[in-house]
């Protein structure tokens, strides 16, 4: 966009302090000023950084973002999951797993019918679109990067779609607040834990504050933590690696070759058989959403403002299509079943934007119950909303 900037690609220590500074800004508003915490930290790293890179401050490509891209990034994914103890999942979780389930059920209807519509005009260009925001709405938006990997999309293409899936994301988080907040709707759905908080509200401290206050931490715990995260991302690459140099079919280089899926696989795998162990790894959860925030503010930097208009309709048709179905079938049926609204609102937010947005949502509302069942669904989410979005993808492609 510049052809100069006031600080340059190549000025690597300023780069990092840049990217570094702006994620700890964002995690510092979230949890001291009332709109930061509305907000959350991903949509003010992105949306803060994409400003500062589009007027001149900084670059669209700079080395740093590639070294957040390819080793922050990863390593990250490990860290975020050391909770993923599927039978916790389905233990813990309990009436909100069923409502995640109905609303991913929800979303990959939505996107398979998108993906039908746009098929006969742009065939592949329907199935990727399909597969990311199958991923990006049963998971988070991280899963656009894991899926556009897979299939080899654009990487203009992949930071288009991704910054607009947190923009769509902001305006997601604010029609659930207005909705959680409907006196209209409160009538129609139990909503206990809205109920609790009015009637505990003592504004002290905000909601992520008290939810990030210090934990017990050692330097032992801190390396395990770091250890365990770089040795999954190092098997997880050498598998992908000799899965990739085969002969084997597209479908199992789709699903055992690309580094986001394996990663997620075997950190499932190894945090449900051997829980005690995972549940010791201290300041992992911390350390990975910082290295998350760092991601977002890469996202953001380059992201060109202008690079952003190639999202075109078809896109944007997904976007809406997804939000509607993701809100109207759970509510639907919620009303039916009796449902809680506050269960509702967070399990299709932890479907549509994953760990990191869920327990914010829960965190800013004042719903603590629901904040462990929102980072589970998560990071659930995360697990298996790349797996859907590749057999989104094939089902739309040969269709």
């Amino acid at each position: 966009m510049f052809e100069t900037t006031l600080i340059s690609g190549d000025n690597l220590f300023a780069m990092w302090a840049v990217c570094i500074t702006i994620a700890t800004l964002a995690i510092l508003l979230e949890q001291k000023s009332k709109l930061g915490g509305k907000l959350g930290s991903a949509a003010i790293a992105i949306f803060g950084t994409l400003i500062v890179a589009n007027i001149g401050i900084i670059p669209n490509s700079s080395p740093v973002y590639d070294s957040i891209n390819n080793y922050v990034l990863p390593l990250c994914i490990p860290m975020l999951l050391v909770n993923c103890n599927i039978r916790k999942i389905f233990r813990e979780s309990g009436k909100t797993m069923l409502i995640y389930v109905c609303v991913a059920i929800s979303v990959m209807f939505s996107t398979t019918l998108c993906g039908f519509i746009f098929h006969s005009s742009d065939p592949v260009g329907a199935a990727s679109v399909a597969a990311m925001l199958t991923g990006a709405h049963t998971g988070g938006t991280v899963n656009i990067i894991a899926l556009g990997d897979t299939f080899n999309i654009n990487q203009d293409y992949i930071s288009a779609v991704s910054i607009s899936a947190n923009l769509f994301l902001i305006g997601y988080m604010v029609v659930q607040g207005l909705l959680a907040n409907s006196k209209k709707l409160r009538a129609l759905y139990p909503h206990p834990h809205i109920d609790e908080f009015e009637k505990d509200m003592d504004g002290t401290a905000s909601a992520a504050a008290q939810y990030w206050k210090p934990k017990h931490i050692s330097l032992l715990g801190l390396a395990l933590s770091l250890a365990t995260a770089i040795v999954i991302t190092a098997v997880s690459n050498q598998i992908c690696t000799l899965v990739n140099a085969t002969n084997a079919p597209g479908l199992i280089k789709q699903l055992f070759g690309s580094l986001y899926l394996v990663m997620t696989l075997i950190t499932a795998i190894l945090a449900t058989a051997f829980p005690k162990y995972f549940e010791k790894l201290e300041g992992s959860e911390e350390m990975g959403t910082f290295m998350i925030g760092l991601f977002f503010v890469a996202l953001g930097g380059a992201g060109n403002i202008s690079t952003m208009f190639t999202v075109g309709g078809m896109v944007i048709a997904f976007y809406f299509s997804n939000a509607f179905f993701s809100l109207a079938i759970p509510m639907l049926i919620g009303r039916k079943l009796k449902w809680n609204l506050e269960d509702i609102m967070v399990a299709a937010n932890a479907s549509f934007g994953g760990p990191t947005t869920a327990p914010a949502l829960a965190i800013g509302k004042g719903w603590p119950a629901l904040i462990a069942p929102g980072i589970l669904l998560g990071v659930f989410g995360y697990v298996i909303g790349n797996y859907l979005g590749v057999m989104v993808y094939n089902v739309v492609i040969n269709f």
